[in-house]
């Protein structure tokens, strides 16, 4: 029997931690988790796992995965997609409590939380992170980087672009679109467009503001 890769949580905090958590209950035979990257070394705490080096200046080595620890979304495509460059390969966490349809198709990186709902026909991009209890509908598209918080409710046929952040028990209606880099604040519920790199807020939500492009 192959010897397991080693595992590396990149980020430390409070979305990393979690991870590590998630990934270390998945029912898998290919890797093993081995501790945190990080720029802090002292990130994570008095947590049994501990920071083995920076993210920035790691050399990915062929005996290791990687997996996504990082909630914000332009920190997490930006450090991940360095690591990437330089030959990392990451892992997606499915937690065991996940319910995925038939025809679900989900990239390099993601994370899929204890409780998450992935119905049938949704594609999901790479590095997307879905937090506990969300919930993705029908024919979904949620794009590369996007940050989906936990008791989220997204709809069928909704669309939402790259690097965007949707607050906890945040609601998309059916066939609505979110643009890149938007932000929808937790609770609210989209019921027309959003666009690209703009804060909405409410019910129904309301643009706060928008930041260029």
């Amino acid at each position: 029997m192959p010897e397991k890769k080693r595992a590396l949580v990149v980020g430390a905090g409070g979305a990393g931690r979690e991870v590590l958590s998630w990934a270390v209950q998945m029912r898998q035979e290919e890797w093993q988790v081995a501790g945190f990257l990080d720029a802090n070394p002292d990130a994570s705490g008095d947590f049994p796992f501990r920071v083995l080096g920076d993210p920035a200046d790691w050399q990915p080595a062929k005996d290791e995965v990687f997996i996504v620890g990082l909630g914000d979304p332009g920190v997490r495509l930006r450090v991940c997609g360095a690591l990437k460059s330089r030959g990392a390969r990451f892992v997606t966490v499915v937690h065991p409590s996940v319910i995925m349809a038939i025809d679900v198709k989900v990239g390099e990186g993601c994370i899929l939380s204890p409780n998450v709902v992935v119905s049938a026909c949704s594609r999901l991009g790479d590095f997307v992170f879905v937090n506990i209890a969300a919930s993705i509908g029908h024919d979904a598209r949620v794009g590369e980087g996007t940050t989906i918080s936990a008791h989220c409710d997204i709809m069928g046929y909704v669309e939402i672009g790259r690097g965007c952040f949707l607050g906890s028990h945040a609601a998309i209606l059916p066939k609505k679109k979110v643009g890149d880099g938007a932000i929808v604040g937790a609770g609210s519920a989209v019921v027309r467009n959003v666009a690209a790199n703009t804060t909405v807020m409410g019910v129904p939500a309301q643009l706060l503001s928008s930041r260029p492009g």
